[in-house]
């Protein structure tokens, strides 16, 4: 008989598996996705087009994101992040996100802003967010060279 623990231990060593916690997230979303979509598509028309087909999905996933505790604003801002990485294939910040991101607050200022481009600045603002406050973008060597510097004066007995 085997164990959970041995389970999630045998999909842990496997990078191309997911943990239980992941697998049980994502059957939990995609239920909900799934009763939402079934409740907004009772009240399309019987000839419903893709379009139609398309607003009813999005507005499922918006709803499903929604009831998993997430607040509208986060809920856009990944949703924006998803489209910046899909259209760009970069995951990670770079100087030409950042000018996107300066040309799409400039549109903002003018008024000139469509929706879709203030999904796409939520998304690279969180992106740009994400990469300021990552540990990847701390000043580890100073922090290593003041630690060096305070090891010595404490070793040498100079504390003041």
């Amino acid at each position: 008989m085997t164990t959970t623990e041995s389970q999630d231990t045998e999909r842990r060593a496997n990078p191309e598996s997911i943990s239980s916690d992941t697998a049980d997230w994502i059957r939990v979303f995609m239920k909900h996705f799934e009763l939402h979509a079934i409740d907004a598509s009772r009240k399309l028309p019987p000839n419903a087009g893709v379009s139609e087909l398309q607003a009813m999905s999005a507005r499922a996933i918006l709803q499903t994101y929604l009831d998993s505790g997430m607040e509208l604003g986060p809920v856009l801002e990944l949703l924006g992040r998803a489209g910046v990485e899909t259209r760009t294939g970069e995951g990670a910040w770079s100087d030409a996100l950042n000018q996107r991101r300066f040309a799409l607050i400039d549109k903002e200022i003018q008024g000139l802003m469509t929706p879709a481009e203030g999904v796409e600045l939520a998304g690279l603002t969180r992106m740009m967010r994400d990469h300021v406050e990552s540990e990847a973008n701390l000043p580890i060597e100073g922090a290593r060279s003041l630690h060096r510097k305070l090891m010595q004066l404490q070793s040498s007995g100079d504390t003041d």
